[in-house]
């Protein structure tokens, strides 16, 4: 077995707000919770999900201060979260239809017709007042925050259809607005950008105001999207299917019916958030992409209209989500027939090397240039204040290395990256915080340098086989804390923090 397996090991403790074991010192400014999303427990009845990307949804807090926010403490609790799947899960040991795991044909047709599930295991966001748990279904799960008790879907006012969504959403502070998109299969296959503003009706149903939709007749495989100040960029492999293959009994899971198909290229579609008109569409040669960074306008100083800026991490085909089947990261090797790549002889997760990418798109045509910036990197992240706009730096979990996952700070104009790494350490998700502006929003973080702050990371000792949470300067990137978990959590996904939660 691979030394990251315990990454892969069901974890069956929970707790509640737990004082964690410290090294180091925790900055005296840091308030708040970070709140992590991923998969707790990999098997039901005594089998194995397929897929990474389908086990039972946990979620895990760290909490910074004590009592009165000033003691340096981090508090963790974890919970998992009950949702239909999870009951089913563990009351009758069925599994229901998931990304890449199937259930029964009748299930694999109720989740694409009418049923999907609420495992939702990706993602956490605050979406028109409320705190939610998102994966690729349209069941968004509500979250106490404090507790991380489950509190029911949350379901929206209007009536739009969508049968696949992204776990990534796109907040803008400028505007006051949450923007998501989503795929309708059926006759007509249709992508459909919308916007849930922040201020909603009290104690209403928020509402998904349209805002483009663009018919296609092979819908592909979207993770996440890009948003500028006046686009929301779709970036569409040709990682696509027939939706008919849904219907079709034998086929897996809901992954398993997309077809790697190079020759379409990758294109870049961007929508007028005013308009809703697709205002730019260009095509670059083929590439597979979880996870954008950022995205801005750059304009032409002579008055030309210039170019799209958009930062990715890049693969070379699809094969990454068969590397992520269950079998793969345990040490098989996997074909990679449908998606496009070789055979991998496993284990991934020594081997990943995606490529922090940039792309400038031209916005009155042209030719799309790609430049390579970061090799090994997946699960980007940046400082909040720097989205939509030019920006130095972007956050990363450092993959390609044998025996362990590091985490890299990668400057994006000149490439130059600074790392951290530890022997026998899988780092996760780095999520930068940063240093509030003194006088609390007086204008002065506007001005703060863009790293300023803490980055904050889960991290498996695969010597103890316990986790910890590594608190990193931003600016240096040398390592200020580390919390010890007591025991291994298992490899996750996508977090937030919340400056609000203090409790």
């Amino acid at each position: 077995m691979p030394a990251y397996s315990p990454g892969f090991r069901s974890l069956d403790a929970e707790h509640d707000d737990l004082a964690l074991d410290m090294e180091g010192e925790i900055p005296a400014w840091l308030s708040g919770s970070l709140v992590r999303n991923g998969p707790g427990q990999f098997e039901v009845g005594g089998e194995r999900v397929e897929h990474w990307f389908d086990g039972l949804a946990m979620l895990h807090k760290f909490r910074f201060g004590g009592e009165d926010g000033t003691d340096g403490g981090v508090f963790y609790s974890n919970r998992f979260l009950r949702t239909e799947a999870y009951r089913e899960a563990v009351e009758d040991e069925r599994i229901t239809s998931q990304f890449a795991t199937s259930g029964s044909y009748l299930d694999q047709l109720k989740s694409f017709l009418s049923d999907p599930t609420d495992n939702a295991n990706v993602n956490v966001a605050r979406i028109g007042g409320e705190y939610a748990a998102l994966t690729e279904t349209p069941r968004r799960v509500r979250f106490d925050p404090e507790t991380l008790s489950a509190r029911g879907e949350l379901t929206f006012a209007d009536d739009m259809t969508v049968h696949h969504v992204t776990a990534h959403l796109r907040h803008d502070d400028r505007r006051g607005e949450t923007v998501g998109y989503a795929t309708r299969f059926g006759r007509k296959n249709r992508y459909l950008l919308y916007r849930v503003l922040d201020d909603q009706p009290a104690g209403g149903r928020p509402s998904r105001v349209p805002i483009a939709s663009l018919e296609v007749e092979e819908p592909a495989y979207l993770h996440s999207f890009a948003l500028t100040p006046q686009y929301v960029v779709v970036v569409e492999p040709p990682f696509v299917v027939n939706p008919m293959r849904f219907l079709l009994p034998g086929r897996g899971g809901f992954i398993d019916n997309f077809r790697w198909k190079p020759e379409r290229g990758t294109r870049f579609l961007a929508f007028d958030r005013e308009s809703g008109n697709l205002a730019i569409e260009r095509t670059a040669p083929p590439f597979f992409f979880f996870h954008t960074v950022n995205a801005f306008e750059s304009r032409a100083e002579d008055g030309e209209s210039g170019e799209l800026v958009v930062d990715l991490v890049a693969y070379e085909d699809a094969s990454i989500v068969e590397d992520l089947f269950m079998s793969s990261v345990e040490g098989e090797e996997k074909a990679g027939e449908a998606t496009g790549g070789e055979p991998n002889p496993g284990p991934v997760l020594d081997a990943a090397k995606g490529e922090l990418a940039r792309f400038r798109v031209p916005i009155d045509g042209g030719r799309v240039d790609r430049r390579n910036l970061y090799t090994g990197m997946e699960l980007p992240r940046i400082a909040p204040r720097a989205g939509m706009e030019p920006y130095r730096y972007a956050y990363g979990q450092a993959t390609a290395r044998e025996g362990q996952n590091g985490l890299a700070k990668v400057n994006v104009e000149t490439g130059e990256a600074t790392e951290w790494w530890e022997d026998g350490f899988y780092a996760g998700e780095p999520i930068f915080v940063p240093k509030p502006a003194d006088g609390e929003g007086g204008g002065g973080e506007k001005q703060a340098p863009e790293d300023r702050g803490v980055v904050l990371a889960p991290a498996l000792d695969t010597e103890s086989e316990d986790s910890v949470l590594v608190v990193l300067d931003g600016e240096s990137f040398d390592e200020l804390a580390r919390a010890h978990v007591p025991h291994h959590i298992p490899f996750g996904f996508h977090g937030e923090f919340f400056p609000e939660v203090t409790s």
